[in-house]
C-alpha cells in the first residue's frame, strides 16, 4: 500500500532505506496480540519502512511536530486505537473501533485527551505518507518557507511530483511533493497556507527559488 512511497522517501532523504529502518513482524505480531486487534494494512506498512527509524518515528531529536507510536506503545482509549501524537500538544489521533480492521480506515483526531473525536483524513495511507514527510523533511539541512494560496499549487505541481499521488493524498490537511533526483521535499498545509520545502544541497533549493517565483524564505 504505502511501504514503497516510504522507503522512496527515505532514499530521498538520508541516501538509502534498510530494512533495520523498519520494524520487524514479530514486533507489529506482539502489538497486535497485546490489543487484541489486527492493525490496518496502512499502519503495518508504516512500521515495515520506517517503524525504527528516529527521523520517521520522532525521536531524532530535531523539532519534529508529530509522532506515531511505536507498535509496544499503541494504546486504546475510549475504543479508539490511539496510533499519534504530537510532541508539545495534547493533540492525538486514533482510527475508531469499527474501522480498525480496514486495511485503508479513516482517521480522527481530538485535541486532548477525553475530548471529542472529529474526522481527520479520509484514509489512513494519506495521513501517514504527509506524516512522514513532514518529519523527513525537517532533518534536511537547507529549508525554505513562504505563504501560498490553494490555486498557487500548480506552480508546485510542475516542478515537484506528489509522494504517491494526488487522488491518494485527496481528503487530508497537508500535501506533499516529492524530487528524488535532486532530493528536494515539500510539504503545504491547507490550515495555514504554508509551503515547507527542503533540501539536502543548497543549489536545488536556490534553482526551486528560481524556476518557480515564489517568495520561499530560507529557515
Amino acid at each position: 500500500m504505502i511501504k514503497e512511497l516510504l522507503q522512496e522517501l527515505l532514499s530521498t532523504a538520508f541516501g538509502n532505506w534498510t530494512p533495520n529502518d523498519g520494524c520487524t513482524d514479530a514486533e507489529v505480531t506482539a502489538a497486535e496480540d497485546r490489543l487484541g486487534i489486527r492493525l490496518p494494512d496502512a499502519m503495518r506498512d508504516y512500521y515495515a519502512a520506517a517503524g525504527r527509524h528516529p527521523e520517521l518515528m520522532g525521536m531524532s531529536g530535531h523539532e519534529h511536530t508529530l509522532r506515531v507510536s511505536a507498535p509496544e506503545h499503541l494504546s486504546i482509549e475510549d475504543g479508539h486505537l490511539v496510533f499519534c501524537g504530537e510532541n508539545r500538544e495534547l493533540t492525538q489521533w486514533s482510527v475508531r473501533p469499527d474501522d480498525v480492521n480496514w486495511p485503508d480506515p479513516r482517521v480522527h483526531g481530538r485535541s486532548e485527551p477525553g475530548g471529542k473525536w472529529f474526522s481527520e483524513s479520509r484514509k489512513m495511507s494519506c495521513f501517514l505518507v504527509n506524516v512522514a514527510a513532514r518529519q523527513a523533511l525537517r532533518s534536511f539541512p537547507h529549508q525554505a518557507t513562504c505563504r501560498i494560496h490553494q490555486q498557487q499549487l500548480g506552480v508546485v505541481e510542475s516542478l515537484l511530483g506528489y509522494l504517491g499521488s494526488h487522488e491518494m493524498q485527496k481528503g487530508g490537511h497537508w500535501l506533499s511533493f516529492i524530487d528524488p533526483t535532486r532530493r528536494v521535499l515539500a510539504s503545504y498545509s491547507y490550515n495555514t497556507d504554508t509551503l515547507r520545502v527542503a533540501a539536502v544541497d543548497p543549489t536545488a533549493l536556490e534553482s526551486l527559488h528560481e524556476r518557480s517565483g515564489l517568495p520561499l524564505r530560507l529557515t
